[in-house]
């Protein structure tokens, strides 16, 4: 599950800069659900950024979806048709999630200022909203949480905008360093 993300300054010097609108502010600090943040999309003849809000209402229960599952997204009448015609890339620094003690743990790549979290978007109530695509974790994520983002590498953002996108559903995660709050450290 991907609940927060955050964004540092030097993720915008890792960005193309025809991704980012002249005139777009910068985000900078935590990202949270129902809040503003930028994303980006295949536009008429190249990737351009916009901003849409964090998650898509909920019907039933109220409140908002904020992930979708890569392995049931063609499923799911709520994310089909957006995971066919409206893909997009969420970039961030990292993102937090908390293990079963309820430590924080902050996850990045090493070495990447930016980031790209799969996700889809659509206009819904009148407003447009994107939705983070996750997946089950591996590696060092399993001992905080069962699911992590899907992160696109850098080598295949065209391909998440292609018709090549269902194999990167199944892509290996990239290796992440992860800083888990008040970790006890040890002296030997």
């Amino acid at each position: 599950m991907c609940g927060r993300y955050y964004i540092k300054h030097k993720m915008y010097e890792g960005l193309p800069a025809f991704m980012i609108a002249a005139d777009s502010w910068r985000l900078i600090g935590d990202v949270h659900p129902s809040e503003q943040a930028l994303i980006l999309r295949r536009g008429r003849d190249r990737i351009e950024s916009s901003f849409c809000n964090w998650g898509y209402p909920a019907k039933e229960q109220g409140g908002l979806v904020i992930n979708a599952r890569a392995e049931t997204l063609l499923e799911k009448p709520m994310f089909c048709e957006d995971t066919l015609h409206r893909r997009c890339l969420i970039p961030a620094s990292g993102f937090y999630e908390w293990d079963r003690r309820k430590q924080k743990a902050e996850i990045c790549v090493p070495e990447r200022d930016v980031i790209y979290f799969a996700g889809i978007y659509s206009l819904r109530s009148g407003t447009e909203r994107f939705v983070i695509i996750t997946r089950l974790a591996e590696g060092e994520m399993c001992r905080i949480h069962d699911r992590m983002p899907l992160i696109i590498p850098d080598g295949e953002i065209e391909g998440w905008f292609s018709e090549d996108y269902r194999a990167l559903l199944k892509a290996e995660p990239p290796a992440l360093d992860v800083k888990i709050e008040n970790e006890q450290l040890s002296f030997l």
